[in-house]
C-alpha cells in the first residue's frame, strides 16, 4: 500500500465529533478505513474530540501517532455541530464523508462511495453514511455551532441549492451499532436531574433552529402521544423556541421547515431512480417514517401528498 503524503491533498476526507464514545469509537474507526480503502485514491480521517473523559482522547491520540491518515482536532466544548465544522475546516479532501464514531459501517457502503465518488456531483449522497462535495459544503456556509440538528441545517442548505442524490439504506451489520438520541445525550452530561435538563434542552433549542421548526411542527411529530404527555411536551417545546429566538445562531432562511426541504429532495431523487447510478444491483432504498413524520408530510409536503402512491415501495414504518 502507499504510503500516504501529508502535502498531498486527499480524494476523501472522512470527518467526525466524537463525544465520549470509547466503547464504539474503536471499531468505527476500522470500518472507516475499510471504506477509505475501498474507494481508491488517498483519504484521510480527521475526527474533533471534545472534550471526552472516558478514555477516547487518549486512545485518539495513540491513533493519531501511529496512523498519519489520522488527524485529531481538540474542541473545547461538547457541540457536534462545532466538531463537524472544524473537522471540516481541518480536513482537505475534495469529498467529504461525515460518520458517526459510535457506528461500525458495514463493507457494503465502499461500492456505493465509490461509484458516488466517480459521478463528480455537486448533489450530496444521502444513505446511512453521506457524502458530499467540499464546494457545495463552502459555498452553502458550512456546519454551525449547532449542539442538535447541525446535520439537517447544513443538509437542507446544500439540498435547496445543489440537489441530492438519495440512497437511503441500512445494513444490519452497522445499523444495530447506532445509539439512540437520549442514550447519546446522556453521555456528555456529568451530574445530576438539573444537568440532564439542560443538555436536553439545548438540543431541543437547537434542532429548532436546525429544523427551522415551529411549536406546531414538534407537536405534529408528537400527536400519538397520550394528551397529558402533549401538554407538558407544548410548554417544553415553547420555552426551547424561546431559547431558540434568543439565540445567537439563527435559522437558515429558505422559506420553509428544513425538514420538509430535505424530506422533499429524498422523494423527487427516489421518484426519479437515481440511486441506481450507485447502487445498479441493489438493494432498493428504504426511507422509514414513523407515523407522526407520514402525517406531518402530508400536511407540509405537496411532493408527498401528490406522490405517495409512487413513493410507496420506498417507504418503510418504523
Amino acid at each position: 500500500m502507499a504510503s500516504f503524503v501529508a502535502t498531498a491533498a486527499p480524494t476523501v476526507s472522512f470527518t467526525a465529533t466524537n463525544l465520549n464514545t470509547f466503547d464504539r469509537l474503536p471499531g468505527s474507526l476500522e470500518s472507516i478505513r475499510a471504506l477509505g480503502a475501498a474507494v481508491g485514491g488517498s483519504y484521510e480521517v480527521v475526527v474533533a474530540d471534545g472534550p471526552s473523559d472516558d478514555g477516547a482522547t487518549e486512545w485518539l491520540a495513540r491513533e493519531a501517532s501511529r496512523d498519519p491518515k489520522l488527524h485529531v482536532v481538540s474542541i473545547p466544548e461538547r457541540n457536534r455541530g462545532r466538531g463537524r465544522r472544524e473537522a471540516f475546516e481541518a480536513s482537505t479532501g475534495r469529498t467529504v464523508i461525515p460518520f458517526d464514531t459510535s457506528l461500525a459501517y458495514d463493507a457494503a457502503y465502499g461500492p456505493i462511495l465509490s461509484r458516488f465518488l466517480a459521478l463528480q456531483s455537486p448533489k450530496m449522497l444521502f444513505s446511512e453514511i453521506c457524502a458530499l462535495s467540499r464546494n457545495s459544503v463552502e459555498a452553502v456556509g458550512g456546519w454551525r455551532d449547532l449542539i442538535g440538528g447541525e446535520d439537517v441545517d447544513l443538509y437542507a442548505r446544500v439540498i435547496a441549492r445543489f440537489g441530492v442524490l438519495a440512497y437511503p439504506t441500512g445494513h444490519a451489520a452497522s445499523q444495530s451499532a447506532k445509539l439512540g438520541s437520549y442514550a447519546r445525550q446522556m453521555r456528555y452530561v456529568r451530574g445530576g436531574r438539573l444537568a440532564r435538563f439542560r443538555r436536553i434542552y439545548a438540543v431541543q433549542r437547537d434542532q429548532i433552529i436546525g429544523s427551522h421548526a415551529s411549536v406546531s411542527d414538534l407537536l405534529a411529530f408528537n400527536r400519538s402521544r397520550p394528551a397529558s404527555r402533549r401538554v407538558a411536551l407544548a410548554g417544553f417545546f415553547a420555552l426551547t423556541a424561546l431559547g431558540a429566538k434568543l439565540s445567537p445562531i439563527g435559522p437558515a432562511e429558505l422559506g420553509r421547515n428544513n425538514y420538509v426541504i430535505v424530506r422533499e429532495g429524498l422523494f423527487q431523487s427516489l421518484l426519479s431512480e437515481e440511486w441506481r447510478s450507485v447502487a445498479p444491483q441493489g438493494p432498493p432504498p428504504r426511507l422509514p417514517l414513523t407515523a407522526d413524520e407520514t402525517d406531518f408530510l402530508s400536511q407540509r409536503s405537496s411532493v408527498f401528498r401528490n406522490r405517495r402512491d409512487a413513493l410507496a415501495p420506498y417507504l418503510t414504518q418504523k
